[in-house]
């Protein structure tokens, strides 16, 4: 007998992970979010908010090793569990209803691997300052009887590249259906629906997911709208 365990099993324990791990993702991006919004507010709050989150090396990469931890099991769940689809069901249906499956569903992993994509340029945007972007580091806030970064205007210079700001709101719109179908998948897979029950699942899930793409959104928009100087 083989000692593999059972695909519906090993499938159930990925989608757990699956949940698990874009569930820590989607509670940092909440704090990302308020973060955010101290650009409306007067320089000293988001510079010093950002200065002080960078002063304690080890809880800030703690942080951060934890969640690429948590973004690295995210992302290879979410390739093990496309190709478990796809070895049961090598061949492609001849007929694709729409009300079979819907288009965030069918269209997952594509968007996660935009989503990943724009990770990796937000990084180097902001926070490694790669060309054309290094003359962010000039950018400094006196605090005291020293410099730091000015992180607000870093910010505000940065959104006001029109082409910067498209790929940000064409990324923002993707994770927003991401993330749509993803937390209602995670609410379904809690065991809390049945056939008798309304789609309160997807009431919720839409609307953190909508919160989520207009608390990001609004950032950018303003800025790119010279709302914010």
């Amino acid at each position: 007998m083989s000692s593999q365990p059972p695909r519906s099993f090993s499938t159930i324990g990925l989608k757990f992970i699956l949940g698990l791990s874009g569930l820590v993702l989607f509670l940092f991006l909440i704090v990302h979010m308020l973060g955010n919004w101290q650009v409306f507010l007067p320089p000293y709050y988001m510079n010093v908010y950002a200065y002080y989150l960078k002063s304690n090396p080890l809880v800030l990469w703690s942080v951060r090793l934890f969640l690429l931890g948590a973004l690295i099991v995210h992302v290879s769940t979410a390739i093990k569990l496309w190709k478990i689809n796809r070895e049961a069901r090598p061949q492609p249906y001849k007929l694709l209803l729409p009300n079979q499956a819907s288009f965030e569903s069918r269209t997952m992993i594509v968007s996660g691997l935009i989503v990943l994509v724009f990770i990796l340029f937000h990084l180097y945007h902001f926070s490694f300052k790669g060309p054309p972007f290094g003359f962010f580091k000039n950018f400094l806030f006196p605090l005291s009887k020293q410099m730091i970064p000015d992180v607000r205007t870093m910010v505000i210079v940065g959104f006001q590249n029109p082409w910067v700001t498209f790929f940000y709101v064409f990324s923002l719109s993707v994770l927003f259906l991401h993330l749509r179908h993803a937390l209602e998948s995670f609410l379904n897979s809690l065991g809390f629906v049945n056939s008798k029950s309304l789609p309160w699942e997807k009431i919720v899930a839409h609307a953190f997911a909508l919160i989520l793409y207009v608390g990001f959104l609004i950032v950018p928009i303003a800025i790119f709208l010279r709302l914010i100087h």
